[in-house]
């Protein structure tokens, strides 16, 4: 391997829920929620299937404009 070694920031937890026989109700709705290993900070929890897509899809980059911490590792001033 050459470069730098890859580094985890952070951690998305998706929860696919859970739907009742004939799948026309949940018994426990799709959820999912981000938390940020540099700032220390947690986006969501958001439930709902179209609102899971569209978080899951879209959290990385937004909370990459977002993130008061440094990417090279040390937080920002």
């Amino acid at each position: 391997m050459t470069g730098r070694p890859l580094a985890i920031t952070g951690a998305l937890y998706v929860d696919m829920g859970q739907q009742a026989r004939g799948g026309d109700r949940w018994i426990r709705p799709p959820r999912a929620r981000y938390e940020c290993l540099l700032c220390r900070t947690t986006e969501g929890p958001v439930t709902g299937t179209a609102d899971v897509a569209q978080f899951v899809g879209t959290i990385r980059s937004t909370h990459h404009t977002e993130c008061t911490a440094n990417y090279q590792g040390a937080r920002a001033a």
